[in-house]
């Protein structure tokens, strides 16, 4: 799932960009509010989602997720228009909502007690990289065809992972509700509420989710202007008669063969289920997205600006399972899609709301203003993993509070 999924992932993503600029001619507002439409979607849905994986199936799902992200991705390939894309964008949306929390509570589900999880999160990290770089190559040549075709196609796998699953994918750790309750509002709220409980009783998860809500805002104006960025402000050099298309794929495969590499790195050297080792990764990991943006921002040079792309994209990828492991810890199962789900509202809720805001100052001043911006936002999450403090799991007057809050 990781390596396929991540594969059909890096054919859409590595031209979507592009496409976007050069086939349906976004300015940097337009960009934004093509994230901001996505990010409300997921907004949304997150919670409802989350629910439905936590009461009825994480397999059905992740099924569902996986085929409304791929009629997202073909539907914007098909016309590049701004209103089909921002439809695209709300249908690829809800499609995430559905895959999000339900991926990690079913794999947690699975094992024994959960045990091993942290390092099957990075192992599937890893394999998800060599997957996108393969989806990388594919996305690249499609380009030089049509730049709308590795959209289209990273749609198309998308749907055959969702059929793929149907057959093959197990579902033996996860316990359903009883049916009588399964269609009721009543137990999807119940699920909900008490998920929202164990977050506020818990201050590790708060500050986790805390942290979450300004990555969220710092990554909207990231991701959407940073292609902008350098298609605008730097000549790319005619090394081996590379045109920008093929520089924005060796950018990308460079950033994942290094993350590859990071990540089985950390898996050899620290064991993330040790309740300490994600924070302690994450202010690290933080700490350089803070230079990295800064620099790529500041840059006059392209190559600098290029070593910046890459290192931003690695620091991202080996933080994402770092996250997920460290929050696994801190919520029991009944709950853990939800909080999961919680988690990725937050990001949301962050880039929908001041997304926008982010595409008023490009507009208005210039795009270098904007990145600096980026940079500011991921100082509250540095703050935030340098003091935080908590251990594993769950301790004993927290689970006897939430039991007596229960009843």
């Amino acid at each position: 799932m990781a390596a396929f999924g991540d594969m059909a992932f890096a054919t859409f993503s590595i031209m979507s960009s592009v496409y976007r600029i050069r086939e349906a001619g976004l300015d940097p507002l337009q960009l934004i509010l093509v994230g901001t439409v996505l990010e409300a979607s997921v907004f949304v849905f997150e919670v409802p989602t989350g629910v439905v994986a936590d009461v009825y199936s994480r397999r059905l799902s992740l099924i569902i997720g996986f085929a409304l992200i791929g009629a997202g991705f073909i539907l914007e390939g098909v016309l590049p228009v701004f209103a089909t894309i921002l439809v695209a964008q709300a249908v690829w949306g809800i499609g995430y909502t559905f895959t999000s929390g339900a991926r990690q509570a079913w794999l947690a589900d699975e094992l024994p007690n959960g045990d091993g999880v942290g390092g099957i999160f990075m192992r599937g990290s890893q394999l998800g990289q060599v997957g996108a770089l393969a989806g990388i190559g594919l996305g690249v040549g499609l380009a030089t065809i049509s730049l709308a075709l590795p959209l289209i196609a990273g749609g198309a796998m998308f749907v055959a992972l969702a059929a793929f699953l149907i057959v093959v994918m197990p579902e033996r750790g996860f316990r359903q509700s009883q049916v009588e309750d399964r269609g009721s509002f009543s137990e999807m709220w119940t699920t909900f509420t008490s998920g929202v409980r164990v977050v506020r009783m818990r201050h590790v998860l708060l500050a986790i989710i805390a942290a979450e809500l300004f990555i969220g805002i710092s990554s909207e104006p990231y991701d959407r202007l940073w292609a902008l960025h350098m298609l605008d402000t730097f000549e790319f050099p005619s090394l081996f008669g590379l045109d920008p298309v093929t520089w924005f794929g060796v950018m990308s495969a460079g950033a994942l063969l290094i993350g590859i590499g990071a990540t089985g790195l950390i898996r050899k050297i620290f064991d993330l289920d040790e309740p300490r080792t994600p924070r302690r990764l994450l202010l690290a990991t933080n700490a350089a997205m803070i230079a990295a943006t800064l620099a790529f921002a500041l840059s006059g040079s392209f190559g600098v600006a290029a070593a910046m792309v890459i290192a931003i994209s690695v620091l991202r990828r080996i933080s994402d399972p770092i996250t997920d492991a460290w929050l696994n810890k801190h919520v029991d199962s009944s709950h853990r899609a939800t909080v999961f789900s919680l988690h990725g509202q937050t990001n949301a809720f962050g880039q929908a709301a001041l997304g926008p805001a982010m595409g008023v100052i490009a507009t208005l001043t210039t795009l270098r203003a904007a990145l600096v911006g980026v940079a500011v936002l991921l100082v509250p999450p540095l703050v935030i993993y340098a003091f935080v403090r908590g251990s594993g799991t769950t301790n004993h007057n927290e689970n006897r509070k939430e039991s007596h809050e229960t009843d």
